[in-house]
């Protein structure tokens, strides 16, 4: 019995591990289907992909740039840095969707995002 205890507990540890590195829903990066949800031909649908993509990729620039906030001039400082990436990628957007396919795309978004388009 002695022997087995060791190769248990290493089995709750690694299950704790993964249970824990698990992504949890409604947090981080979700990606949504834009080319389905709005019914886009596939250039209106590459260019909408293509946008939000350098979105995400300057978002994760800033952050690595700014780094973590720890203080209220860093969170200010990264916060100003998203708001301008997203009104950016806003305007990118508007160029490329029509208005009802702009509110449909905010309305999709999860968390905060989706109240931007009235701010």
């Amino acid at each position: 019995m002695r022997k087995a205890v060791p190769p248990i507990i290493t089995a709750l540890a690694l299950a704790s591990t993964v249970a824990t590195a698990q992504p949890i829903p409604g947090q981080g990066f979700n990606r949504i289907d834009v080319v389905k949800l709005l019914n886009l031909d596939e250039e209106r649908g590459n260019k909408v992909e293509a946008i939000l993509e350098n979105a995400h990729e300057r978002m994760r620039a800033a952050r690595m740039q700014i780094g973590r906030p720890t203080d209220d001039t860093t969170r200010a400082t990264l916060h100003a840095a998203m708001k301008a990436i997203r009104e950016d990628t806003d305007q990118q957007l508007a160029a490329v969707l029509t208005p009802q396919e702009m509110e449909t795309l905010l309305a999709s978004l999860p968390g905060p995002r989706r109240t931007r388009a009235n701010q």
